[in-house]
């Protein structure tokens, strides 16, 4: 119930969905999503399943807003739509979080990381189911009629949105702290079969996180917000950067350089 009164307040556009764009953005997706299946299993990377899944479920998603567009009353059609487009991100986010983990353990020594590499996801994905839950409160008091638990919802989901948002660039400030780290010690990315990981998990966390400050300024602004009612935003703040964080692993599957990357047991401690 909470998902579903999340789903409704969260999301109230003041547009009629393009069936094209939908269509090319639904294209694009599916694209995708075959081409890390097909890099998945040449690999037999099953750890990263989380990817392609969630990239099919999203080009459903699409490809749903196109009967959507036709039938805008449909709650139904909806609120399959905002499930199938609002949850897989999520696991791009997770995606990220075991990758980093593995390149941790994998590649380089543990102190160049804060937090237990074995926690990370655990900690990461415990921490957006968290704020995932304080949005679907939020929403859940932004449908009711009263119009002070509807201002508070808004403000509860906001602020679920932000610590979220935060979460994430935490993420991203362990990255570029490992990064720091190892630069610190000497070692040249480029001349590294693991440096190209740091390159990818950089610029794809980056795409990922315009798409997180899109929509917290989206739902700051409001029901009736500049953002919120006009799609072409959606399209450029939210898939856009989200497509391109996800074709980074199809250009630069990671389980390459992983194996690669077979580590003498005293190599970062020789190399401080």
């Amino acid at each position: 119930m909470i998902i579903v009164a999340f789903l409704i307040g969260a999301v109230r556009a003041g547009y009629d969905p393009s069936r094209a764009a939908a269509a090319v953005a639904g294209g694009l997706y599916s694209i995708a999503s075959l081409c890390l299946f097909v890099r998945l299993f040449m690999n037999k990377a099953w750890w990263g399943l989380c990817l392609p899944t969630a990239s099919t479920f999203m080009s459903i998603g699409f490809f749903i807003r196109i009967p959507m567009a036709m039938n805008p009353s449909s709650l139904p059609i909806f609120m399959v739509q905002q499930l199938l487009t609002l949850l897989p991100p999520a696991a791009y986010l997770a995606f990220n979080y075991i990758l980093y983990g593995r390149f941790i353990v994998n590649c380089v020594d543990r102190r160049y990381c804060w937090i237990k590499p074995e926690k990370i996801v655990q900690y990461f994905v415990i921490s957006d189911i968290m704020t995932f839950l304080i949005q679907g409160v939020g929403g859940g008091l932004e449908v009711s009629t009263n119009v002070t638990n509807e201002k508070l919802g808004a403000n509860i989901l906001l602020t679920g949105l932000v610590i979220q948002t935060l979460s994430f660039a935490f993420f991203m400030i362990l990255v570029a702290h490992a990064w720091y780290g190892i630069l610190r010690d000497g070692f040249m990315l480029r001349q590294e079969p693991w440096g190209l990981i740091l390159w990818i998990l950089i610029f794809s966390s980056a795409a990922y996180m315009v798409r997180c400050i899109y929509r917290v300024i989206e739902l700051g602004q409001g029901s009736g917000g500049y953002l919120l009612t006009h799609e072409i935003y959606f399209y450029l703040l939210d898939s856009l950067p989200l497509l391109i964080g996800i074709y980074t692993y199809i250009i630069y599957w990671p389980t390459k350089y992983l194996e690669a990357s077979a580590k003498p047991t005293n190599e970062m401690t020789e190399r401080r």
